[in-house]
Order: structure tokens, then C-alpha cells, then sequence
């Protein structure tokens, strides 16, 4: 991954936080998520790309157009911006977090 993108962008996740949901704990705890990120920037380092760890808070949500907040309910999962730029949401996240 570090030898193809020159930038790679993490949610900042409060893993903490998320351990509390007992059905969730084991997974989350498994899935060694800051092990990945350091890591990952440890190489990243080594061969000059970049490491951004970005708040999740609503970045759905965020026009990746014109910046715009559009809320959405979790069903609706196209973005459409009264500035034009459509998208699915999921596709709207990860350009947000190209341009952050």
C-alpha cells in the first residue's frame, strides 16, 4: 500500500469507546487496529508517503463539492448537494478523506 498511494488516510477511531458494546469488544479487540496504523506509518516513513489520521465525525455527511453539512439518515445512501455533486455515500467518504 505505502508504494502506491502517497497519502493514506485512517479514521481516528476511539477504539476505547468502541470495546464498550460487549457484542463488539472481541472483534474490535482482534482486529488490532493501532498495531495497522503504526505500522503502516512505520513504512510509509520509510519509502517518503504520508500517514493522516482524520476524525470520522460525519464525513458522510460533508458535500466533497463545496463543503457543504448534508444530512442524511443512515438508509440514504446517495449524497445529493443542492450544489449539484451527487454521489453514493460511501464513495463521498473516501473523497473526503482524499482531500483532507
Amino acid at each position: 500500500m505505502v508504494n502506491h498511494y502517497h497519502i493514506i488516510v485512517f479514521e481516528d477511531l476511539n477504539i476505547q469507546g468502541m470495546v464498550k458494546n460487549h457484542r463488539l469488544a472481541k472483534s474490535i479487540t482482534d482486529a488490532a487496529w493501532r498495531q495497522l496504523i503504526k505500522f503502516t506509518t512505520y513504512k510509509a516513513e520509510n519509502v517518503g508517503s504520508e500517514v493522516r489520521l482524520i476524525n470520522p465525525y460525519n464525513t458522510s455527511q460533508m458535500c466533497s463539492g463545496c463543503g457543504a453539512f448534508v444530512k442524511k439518515s443512515l438508509s440514504e445512501r446517495t449524497h445529493r448537494c443542492s450544489c449539484g455533486y451527487e454521489e453514493h455515500r460511501d464513495i463521498l467518504q473516501k473523497t473526503y478523506y482524499t482531500l483532507a
